[in-house]
């Protein structure tokens, strides 16, 4: 999944306006007739529906739109340069870094917190203006010097803007799905939705993040449809340090920055301490954000028809001294899997 995107964009340069006069008979010169330089090509970013990654910018780097045309004579104006529109998917933040950005440029008012030069594209049809075309240069029949002379020469146009961008992918989800590697999260995405993600019985099985949408929940006899679907996330396992860039570090994190709700899973098989595991990953989350820090939380405890009552009893109480409430589920037998839906009914009352 490519999820960012450096690109170079170029906007088009004004055209020069014509120098030209009318011919009349026994006069070197007649009336000055040169028209003005057709106006260069816009940059824009624009939202669209159908992507949903920024492969098209992965190999290709540099986007320039038209340039306008000459002006000509008799006084006929040069034609506009093509407006230049790149299409990013819902979820992409742009960051343009360009000196001379104009805020009266922005045609999308950026989100309070941030700076002028970011623009957060999260609805389909949303369009950016990033880069403004040169303004077309006047033909000789506007300009006159002092004496009311009209040159011989039009202007010149002017430079198209140029502007460095940063393109970042961040999926919008209701639910992400966090944990240490295999914690579990694929599996209980592919048994609440219709994902197919990659399942293995060791780390790092998934490779970049995966989106499943939960529309109806079937377990055993019991079934029951949501009023609008509720959109998934599972999110590459995070180890100690991810947010300094070990492991898969933190290309995904971000991902899960606009979710609505974290389901911490941890791993009721791992040999170590269940508490410091789950506060692993609550550092690292500190350490990414503070704002993903503070995010609501759901505690699951995995896999537990794979290890005894007696173990299960002990980890639930080390997580009731530090005042934590975790849900014991087994996507083998479905224990627990309506307790955790009826915890994440309460924050998407709306959705059920």
């Amino acid at each position: 999944m490519i999820d960012y995107a450096r690109i170079k964009v170029s906007a088009g340069c004004g055209g020069a306006g014509a120098g030209s006069f009318h011919h009349i008979k026994g006069k070197r010169y007649g009336k000055a007739c040169g028209g003005s330089g057709g106006k260069g090509g816009d940059v824009y970013i624009s939202v669209t529906g159908d992507l949903n990654t920024l492969e098209p910018y992965r190999f290709v780097k540099d986007y320039k739109a038209k340039d306008g045309q000459r002006g000509l004579s008799n006084l006929k104006h040069g034609a506009d340069g093509e407006d230049l529109v790149l299409k990013v998917p819902i979820g992409t933040l742009v960051k343009v870094e360009s000196q001379s950005f104009d805020k009266l440029r922005m045609t999308l008012s950026p989100s309070k917190g941030q700076s002028v030069e970011d623009f957060d594209l999260v609805r389909e049809g949303q369009k950016v203006l990033v880069a403004r075309g040169g303004h077309g240069g006047r033909g000789n029949a506007y300009l006159r010097d002092e004496f009311g002379r009209r040159p011989r020469k039009g202007e010149e146009g002017t430079l198209g803007e140029v502007c460095n961008l940063t393109l970042e992918l961040k999926l919008i989800a209701d639910v992400g799905l966090i944990g240490l590697p295999n914690a579990g999260k694929s599996t209980l995405l592919a048994l609440l939705s219709r994902a197919k993600p990659a399942i293995a019985p060791y780390p790092f099985t998934t490779l970049e993040p995966n989106l499943g949408v939960l529309l109806q929940v079937k377990l055993e006899d019991k079934k029951f449809y949501l009023k609008s679907p509720l959109i998934l996330a599972d999110i590459p396992g995070l180890i100690e340090g991810a947010s300094e860039g070990r492991g898969l570090g933190d290309l995904f994190l971000r991902h899960i920055e606009r979710t609505g709700l974290l389901v911490h899973l941890i791993d009721a098989t791992n040999t170590g301490d269940q508490w410091h595991n789950y506060q692993v990953i609550r550092k690292e989350l500190k350490k990414y954000s503070k704002d993903l820090n503070q995010k609501k939380e759901i505690i699951v405890l995995a896999k537990i028809d794979l290890v005894k009552e007696e173990d299960i009893r002990k980890i639930l109480e080390e997580f009731k001294k530090h005042r934590r409430k975790i849900i014991p589920i087994s996507a083998f037998t479905g224990r627990g899997l309506f307790v955790l839906l009826g915890e994440i009914k309460k924050n998407f009352s709306d959705k059920f």
